[in-house]
């Protein structure tokens, strides 16, 4: 805890000095439909949700190393199957209450009933009982050991919920005013569409901040809230478009925001002719990622690897080399004709440089092996209903990693996913994710992620990484102690406003 007049930053708030206190304002693009974490929150609810609650375990983001948040400590069993958490004795809502492990035992039941409308219900695979066996003892017992579990409890859909307040307010428990939070801030206001307020939570003890009051305003239109952060009214911006920071990366005041994403082509190998292993080989041997950027994508790179560096795995290329002549080896192997009724359905999104990309994909396939392609570049609703119907051959996608883990870029593509919209199974695959979660170390960790990778690109040309991607902000020097998270998000708990 930092030190302000010779006391500690806390007890100076409280004590008088609340006068130092600020107002940050903050522009986010889309406003939020729901903050229910343990339901629809999606990616658009996070910047909030981040710095709303905390689960059992947070990030330092200053040295980006995972730390206790609700929890005071952790022990792990010899077989690293059942994890203890003991909760923290000072941990306590917005509204005065303790936390308790009940808590996260409530929450979790919501995302793991046969009724919940979490998207991220599956990150609980992992998971076969938990049980609060004291107000400040949580047990939770895994299906297969697994060395770096506690990473995951950092993810929103494994923060606690108030089940009083939700039997009390109804549907209506987590809206402004109602909202109890475990985080920095709390939820106090919110005009639809417009302005939402947060404020400081006076019972979270570990702040780092001058902020009192957090005014965020949904602002669509990038150069109407360019015009603000150059006015001085926003002391950041983030979010980004493509042609904005390439226009904008030679300012001083220009940051790159590191990301856990990546961007790939996966095949449905349920849909001719990808169903073919040889014709998906052929046609990813045709694509040349190098000569896929826009020229104002100064976000992406190539990437050589499903899991992006630093995480152990990314350290040998597993991805299907460029290669125009083995390119027509597999197509005559595979034995599929082309002929101008062959088509193949690329789905993409609409934006840039998405639909550059495929434009240029469309472009070297019909080049180098004569296929027909139909490229349907779609807005994300579009996008995501034709995914669920399986009515395409390929997609570009991309993938953000919810929790910091190797397992996080794999896991979309395994047999226990119920989003793994590539329809490939293989119990090889799925068994040395398992053996990478569990290894005794980060080298034999690496070992078994890389043979998983090796299998789905390689061998099976299921997926293939395309490029890695970072976010940038411009930021006044007049903000200090702004983070970002791997997911791109804003932490606030430490900003301080000159």
């Amino acid at each position: 805890m930092k030190r302000v007049c010779g006391l500690l930053l806390f007890p100076c708030f409280f004590l008088g000095l609340s006068s130092q206190a600020k107002t940050l304002n903050v522009r986010l693009v889309d406003p939020p439909v729901s903050l229910d974490w343990g339901g629809q929150a999606t990616l658009a609810e996070a910047p909030i949700l981040v710095n709303l609650c905390e689960g059992l375990y947070t990030y330092d983001y200053a040295t980006k190393k995972l730390i206790p948040g609700v929890a005071a400590s952790l022990k792990k069993s010899d077989d690293l199957k059942q994890y203890t958490f003991t909760i923290r004795k000072t941990a306590k809502w917005s509204d005065g209450r303790p936390i308790y492990a009940q808590d996260f035992v409530d929450g979790w039941k919501r995302v793991t009933s046969s009724q919940t409308t979490s998207i991220y219900s599956y990150y609980f695979s992992d998971v076969k009982t938990f049980e609060a066996t004291s107000d400040r003892t949580l047990v939770v017992q895994l299906k297969r050991p697994n060395r770096t579990w506690e990473s995951t409890t950092a993810f929103w859909p494994f923060f606690p919920v108030r089940k009083d307040l939700m039997e009390k307010n109804g549907t209506n428990w987590w809206h402004a005013g109602l909202l109890a939070s475990s985080g920095p801030f709390t939820f106090e206001s919110y005009e639809a569409g417009k302005k939402l307020v947060m404020k400081r939570n006076r019972y979270y003890l570990r702040h780092g901040s001058n902020i009192d009051e957090i005014d965020v305003y949904f602002i669509a239109d990038h150069d109407a809230a360019l015009k603000k952060y150059e006015s001085k009214f926003f002391p950041f911006i983030g979010d980004l478009p493509f042609k904005l920071m390439s226009k904008l990366s030679k300012r001083k005041d220009f940051r790159f925001v590191p990301l856990m994403r990546h961007h790939l082509i996966a095949f449905n190998v349920q849909k001719y002719p990808l169903s073919n292993r040889d014709f998906r080989l052929a046609v990813l041997s045709a694509i040349q990622p190098k000569t896929l950027l826009p020229k104002n994508a100064i976000s992406l790179k190539v990437g050589q690897t499903l899991i992006p560096p630093p995480l152990p795995g990314s350290e040998k290329p597993t991805a299907v080399p460029f290669d125009v002549a083995a390119a027509k080896k597999y197509l005559k192997k595979s034995g599929v004709v082309v002929t101008p009724t062959l088509k193949i359905r690329i789905l993409t999104s609409i934006a840039e440089p998405f639909y550059s990309i495929g434009k240029s994909i469309q472009s070297q396939l019909s080049k180098t092996l004569g296929l027909n392609v139909d490229l349907a570049a779609l807005q994300n609703q579009e996008y995501t209903a034709y995914m669920n119907l399986g009515d395409y051959n390929a997609s570009l996608m991309s993938w953000t990693a919810k929790v910091v883990s190797p397992q996080d870029f794999l896991l979309p593509y395994s047999g226990e996913a119920p989003s793994n919209r590539t329809h490939f199974k293989s119990p090889f695959y799925d068994q040395w994710i398992f053996e990478g979660a569990r290894a005794a170390n980060e080298k034999d960790a690496a070992k078994s992620f890389y043979r998983a990778q090796h299998l789905l690109s390689a061998e099976e040309a299921v997926v293939n990484p395309l490029f890695y991607e970072s976010s940038g902000a411009l930021i006044s020097p007049r903000i200090r102690g702004l983070h970002f998270n791997h997911m791109g998000l804003p932490i606030f708990k430490d900003v301080r406003l000159q």
